[in-house]
């Protein structure tokens, strides 16, 4: 009895092991429809915010790379994250992050964050750039390194999910001191 145990628990944990690694890594197999704000008691530079999951981004030119988009609000304010998921990594300061749409526009975004070599973007978007990413498709995001440009092509999921958050984060208040899922 116990044998069968054994084998039936390898069996069990070899499978489950082999469904994990086909399992894609970027969040391109399903729309969200949830909005899953977080807000914790926790402060960002002395002030409550609030942040909905990332969306993980397959890096086009470039072998198993990933990056990180994620949104969030402080204050009334909405911000947007991109984090390459690669080591040493440093963000260009001339020319940081390209936002491309399907009517050929292009808006040129600025990192608010200190120069860095862990490659993270960091903005506030005003509400023009708000408004022309909810009235607009956005179809690719190039990001400007020292070493290298990193180009992500968007799909309908992904245009979905930022569309939906930037409207959940937009209708959301933030609360002091309060947890909030």
């Amino acid at each position: 009895m116990l044998r069968f145990c054994i084998i039936f628990c390898g069996i069990f944990f070899f499978e489950h092991k082999l469904y994990a690694q086909n399992k894609p890594f970027d969040s391109a197999q399903f729309a969200h429809f949830d909005c899953g704000i977080i807000q914790t008691k926790r402060k960002l530079d002395h002030r409550f915010f609030a942040s909905v999951p990332a969306i993980r981004l397959r890096i086009d030119n470039e072998e198993q790379m990933y990056a990180s988009f994620q949104l969030g609000k402080r204050k009334n304010k909405i911000y947007l994250y991109l984090k390459l998921l690669g080591e040493d990594i440093c963000i260009n300061n001339d020319k940081n992050v390209d936002v491309y749409f399907k009517t050929g526009e292009v808006i040129v975004l600025k990192n608010e964050f200190p120069i860095n070599c862990e490659s993270l973007f960091a903005r506030q978007l005003s509400k023009k750039e708000l408004k022309k990413f909810k009235e607009n498709e956005i179809t690719q995001l190039q990001i400007y390194t020292y070493k290298k440009n990193y180009e992500i092509y968007l799909n309908e999921v992904h245009r979905q999910d930022i569309l939906h958050y930037i409207n959940c984060l937009s209708a959301y208040n933030i609360r002091k001191g309060e947890i909030h899922k």
